[in-house]
């Protein structure tokens, strides 16, 4: 009698479970449904902005195209940028997503004199500098266009979808407005020393830092304000040195800092530095971040001179340094492979510093977008570079 109790108990227990899994996959069903739905007939709001990401990313790798490369004309390419399941192109005219197979999924025509973006995982913010205009975009849709109260110097947004938008100020030298996902505004942050170049926001949106310039002596000095992007609060400040070509944040303790001369690591809970690197040759010429390495290449300005490309640890432990026989436009870090972009080449290194694979590219290239792999941007087409298997 005990064993029967015992196993209709268990029965029962299965058979709700059984039920509640049959319930939970039809209120699923009932919501992807709705959402594709809602999404497609583009009534959402922005309280269902979220889910409106969530269903653009799906629907471009649902949307099969042709494959890579895409050959287009792209003459008046800008940036392209990794936005998840979607390719990120802007042009003088438009701006475009492409999808994993190179289906191209949103085609939008942005009306802007000076277009710029920056991309995220799920969206890209596209503005107009020295103008008042910005508009959010996912993978298939506008979703908000703000008008500033004074012209636009620079946009940002992270993979949390804050926005920082730095702008001129009618009573500061400059100011940073940041904006949470629907793109209402959690505060403004105020420049009264420099005058604010760009901002940079964490993955998370929850620390910014603020690059601002000014003029000593005759000498262009930068500080870099960091701020507590969820209070509005500035942590620390560091002054006085050269200007930065790149702010970076490894995560929301590390802040790379690459200047012409030197890559040095903020600890952007104190202010202090973790680490410095200095290559004693060259400028610097491009810099990549990609977990758990950080490349770099530094060398001349001009044509025909010799560049030298570094891969480093997080503490700047060299793990390899690469003699490249002319100017270096980009860097790459995917599937095990540094891809450096030359004047006229294309090399793919492995970590172990054998170099694979060099193809001519031509000098009409543009650059190098790090999205399921490496993307190659020129004037006539993108192209997905293909990993050389090690000798």
């Amino acid at each position: 009698m005990s064993e029967k109790r015992i196993s209709r108990k268990e029965l029962a227990k299965q058979n709700r479970k059984k039920n509640k899994r049959r319930k939970n996959l039809r209120t699923l069903m009932i919501v992807a449904i709705t959402a594709v739905l809602v999404y497609i007939t583009g009534i959402y709001g922005a309280s269902l902005a979220y889910l409106g990401d969530f269903v653009a990313s799906g629907m471009t790798y649902l949307q099969i195209g042709k494959g890579f490369p895409v050959e287009d004309d792209f003459s008046t390419f800008l940036q392209g940028g990794n936005m998840g399941s979607g390719l990120a192109v802007l042009t003088q005219d438009s701006f475009l997503v492409y999808s994993p197979t190179g289906k191209n999924v949103f085609s939008y025509s942005h009306s802007m004199q000076n277009p710029a973006m920056d991309s995220s995982e799920n969206r890209a913010v596209i503005y107009e500098r020295n103008r008042t205009s910005l508009k959010i975009a996912n993978n298939h849709n506008i979703l908000f266009h703000k008008e500033m109260s004074n012209s636009i110097i620079h946009a940002d947004i992270s993979d949390s979808n804050r926005v920082a938008v730095t702008t001129r100020s009618d009573s500061y030298n400059g100011e940073v407005t940041v904006y949470n996902y629907n793109m209402e505004e959690r505060f403004v942050w105020y420049c009264a020393r420099g005058f604010p170049v760009y901002s940079v926001l964490s993955d998370s949106g929850r620390t910014m830092a603020v690059c601002a310039v000014q003029t000593v002596n005759g000498l262009l000095q930068s500080d870099i304000y960091v701020i507590d992007a969820a209070k509005g609060r500035e942590k620390f400040t560091v002054s006085g040195g050269a200007y930065p070509h790149k702010i970076i944040f490894i995560d929301d303790d590390n802040m790379l800092v690459a200047y012409s001369d030197r890559l040095v690591i903020y600890n952007t809970r104190s202010g202090e530095i973790r680490a410095t690197y200095r290559p004693g040759v060259g400028s610097l010429l491009a810099v990549e971040n990609a977990s758990p390495y950080i490349a770099a290449t530094f060398g001349g300005y001009t044509g025909g001179q010799t560049s030298y490309t570094v891969l480093l640890s997080r503490t700047f432990e060299e793990k390899l340094k690469l003699e490249i026989p002319e100017r270096v436009k980009d860097l790459s870090l995917s599937h095990s492979r540094l891809y450096i972009l030359g004047e006229e080449n294309l090399y793919e290194y492995d970590y172990a510093a054998t170099l694979l694979n060099t193809v001519y590219t031509g000098s009409l290239t543009h650059g190098l977008v790090t999205w399921n792999g490496t993307i190659l941007m020129d004037s006539t087409a993108l192209t997905k570079v293909e990993k050389t298997k090690s000798r």
